[in-house]
């Protein structure tokens, strides 16, 4: 809510709580998506808050997860122009049988096999990317990764992370371009050559 104060110029002495409640959002954008930006949907619903703060001339609405680690605000979020594509759909990426991440090698700028991801986590990113999303034109870059997914129609290529910015997921998919954060839980584990936690199928 500082924000308020450096956009808005609002005395904080005049904000009072206009109203809040429970709420669900179908993914972690919590109901404001951002831009180019996919969002986590494998576990939706999401449970949440929205809370309405108010000065009795304006509205802001806030959106929360459950524990109120996040929050964001709506009008914040910048809508975009760009055409809504769904990439799952695009590249048939739900035919896929195999998903491979694969590493550049800067020596030779050829991308080589780093790990065959297990038919789970390749249902976990098809699902990631499995939504509408106004992602844009990509801009100059050099990637670090790449997703290789084996459907019917041959493989599908999704390039992942900037060299020139390992902190931001970007992704640059057909000459088009956006984010997702998630992705980096997923594909951790085979970045770092630790063995993938498996959750245990029986009670002792």
């Amino acid at each position: 809510m500082g924000r308020l104060f450096t956009e808005y110029d609002i005395d904080f002495s005049t904000l009072f709580v206009q109203s809040v409640g429970a709420a669900q959002w179908p993914s972690t954008a919590l109901g404001c998506p951002e831009a180019g930006t996919f969002a986590d949907t494998s576990e939706a619903p999401y449970d949440g808050f929205y809370y309405l703060i108010s000065n009795g001339s304006r509205t802001w609405e806030y959106h929360a997860n459950a524990d109120d680690s996040v929050v964001v605000r709506c009008d914040e979020r910048t809508p975009s122009n760009a055409p809504l594509i769904n990439i799952t759909e695009q590249a048939s990426l739900a035919d896929s049988t195999k998903l491979t991440l694969m590493r550049r090698d800067f020596s030779t700028g050829n991308f080589e096999v780093r790990r065959e991801m297990t038919p789970a986590d390749m249902e976990r990113v098809i699902a990631l990317f499995d939504q509408n999303s106004g992602i844009s034109y990509s801009p100059p870059c050099t990637t670090v990764f790449r997703l290789d997914f084996v459907t019917n129609d041959g493989t599908s290529e999704i390039e992942v992370i900037c060299e020139e910015n390992y902190q931001a997921f970007d992704i640059f998919w057909n000459e088009l371009h956006g984010t997702a954060p998630t992705l980096g839980y997923i594909i951790g584990p085979y970045l770092t050559g630790d063995p993938i936690p498996q959750l245990p199928t029986e009670t002792p």
